[in-house]
């Protein structure tokens, strides 16, 4: 579940999460494919980012960025928040060495889904926060459901802040899209960089202003 392609050199590789809904006990694998046709990837297992009730974070919703020659994986949902741990250089197939943090809110833990992308001096850090599911039966109250929101930073290891100021780790974050007419709970985000157009994500054109 939650799959998110990264293309690198001549390999695609495709970060998968191995959950189930609302437990901690959570892994991120990794399949490659030259051409990402289908039947053409191959599982190459674990990339060392597991999860279990003893740590402080969900590893699920892997992304991939590389930054200075160094590539990163950003990862995290509920418990504890946002992470990242720095991956293999040359093949960024296994974690090395401990993960921190890059987002946390104390008084609302519920952020999944990182996105990091760079455009020009920043590395803005896009995140699903509130409640996501179950809609059916009970909705959150009004603002606390499922909405999209972004920091940025000069560094992709840290120092996110929102548009005012506020530390991504204190609860920061600029709403980028939230329920509006008929669509309610906005979530689960991407950005394409497209050649026309621009960086664009679900709400539109959102970079370089981002909501900044």
């Amino acid at each position: 579940q939650a799959p998110d392609v990264t293309k690198v050199g001549n390999d695609y590789y495709i970060y998968y999460s191995v959950s189930t809904f609302g437990s901690q006990n959570s892994a991120i694998g990794l399949a490659r494919s030259s051409t990402m046709d289908p039947n053409s990837f191959t599982d190459l297992g674990t990339t060392g980012v597991q999860s279990n009730p003893s740590k402080p974070y969900n590893a699920i919703d892997g992304n991939l960025v590389e930054a200075n020659g160094n590539f990163y994986l950003t990862f995290g949902s509920f418990w504890g928040g946002i992470y990242q741990v720095q991956l293999t250089s040359g093949t960024p197939t296994r974690a090395q060495g401990s993960s921190w943090r890059l987002a946390y809110d104390p008084s609302d833990p519920a952020m999944e889904g990182p996105t990091l992308f760079k455009y020009m001096n920043y590395y803005y850090l896009f995140f699903s926060k509130g409640t996501c599911c179950g809609y059916d039966k009970n909705r959150p109250a009004t603002g606390k459901e499922y909405r999209i929101m972004v920091c940025r930073s000069t560094s992709p290891t840290g120092g996110f802040v929102d548009k005012n100021g506020k530390s991504c780790l204190l609860g920061g974050g600029t709403v980028v899209l939230q329920s509006h007419n008929w669509v309610y709970g906005p979530g689960g985000q991407g950005v394409y960089d497209d050649p026309k157009e621009g960086p664009v994500s679900e709400p539109g054109k959102v970079i370089p202003d981002a909501r900044y």
